[in-house]
């Protein structure tokens, strides 16, 4: 019966979004409350056009505004004489609320859609977005998963355990506290990666350009590079390849959970917080 009251109270909210959040009679954005209050929630967002916004407030629940949306992709087909063309609403929908998951998809490519959302302060989250501006996340603590294909990356203040990657874009990370035990990636293909993290932070680091180069001002102990080459065969044609390994291997404050900066054509910063 509570699976089944989640579900309904879902589906009327996806109806409900059809509209601009302007539009909602209280002039409140639509909110989403976790089965769970008492454990941190999740909120997972998959969107092929669009751009996220995620902030952690104090609250319990999720609360969902769709600021700007329904931009058509310009069309190469004229308006008929004497009509013009009306913009609709991004369609998207809300998926219930299920084991203290929150999730939300949009499969539209024609129309962008811009959602910002208040989470709990402890909040896990799980990102993508393929097209668009990007993805922000600030002041939420938790698991936090990041995938943006064609658009920038930004994390202000976040704090827990991070792995976020842009495949055209920058990805810029300001982490408040980072999580004990765990690995963190940030990586982009076409992009810089920036990254700030605590001073006092005990971590094992692996740094890595391919075309540019890598700054910090952290005092990191570099240890010798793993596995310098990598050699690879070619029976038919008797021919190897040797691949130098370019990566900057180091520890901080004794090392820790290893954390990694990759970039292919941008440069990598690792900054010490203040």
């Amino acid at each position: 019966m509570a699976r089944l009251h989640h579900w309904l109270t879902a589906a009327v909210l996806a109806v409900g979004m059809a509209v601009p959040a302007a539009a909602q009679q209280d002039g409140s954005a639509p909110t989403i409350a976790f089965s769970d209050p008492s454990r941190p929630g999740r909120l997972r967002i998959e969107l092929l056009h669009g751009t996220v916004t995620v902030t952690g407030a104090e609250r319990q629940d999720v609360a969902i505004e769709v600021r700007r949306g329904g931009e058509n992709r310009p069309s190469n087909r004229p308006d008929p004489p004497g009509l013009k063309r009306l913009t609709q609403n991004p369609p998207f929908s809300v998926i219930s609320e299920d084991d203290n998951e929150v999730r939300i998809q949009s499969a539209s490519i024609t129309r962008p859609i811009e959602l910002a959302i208040q989470v709990p302060l402890r909040t896990s989250l799980k990102l993508s977005v393929v097209n668009g501006d990007g993805i922000v996340v600030q002041g939420v603590e938790g698991d936090i998963e990041i995938e943006s294909v064609n658009g920038p990356v930004s994390l202000v203040d976040v704090a827990g355990s991070v792995v976020a990657n842009s495949v055209n874009a920058p990805v810029r990370a300001t982490i408040a506290r980072v999580a004990t035990q765990k690995a963190m990636a940030f990586t982009s293909f076409n992009g810089t990666v920036d990254v700030t993290l605590p001073r006092d932070i005990k971590a094992s680091f692996k740094l890595r350009s391919d075309q540019g180069d890598v700054f910090t001002d952290f005092d990191i102990d570099l240890r010798p590079t793993q596995t310098p080459l990598t050699v690879e065969s070619r029976r038919k044609g008797a021919r190897y390849r040797l691949e130098a390994n370019r990566a900057i291997y180091g520890t901080v404050g004794g090392g820790g959970p290893e954390i990694e900066l990759r970039s292919f054509n941008g440069d990598v910063y690792l900054r010490r917080g203040q």
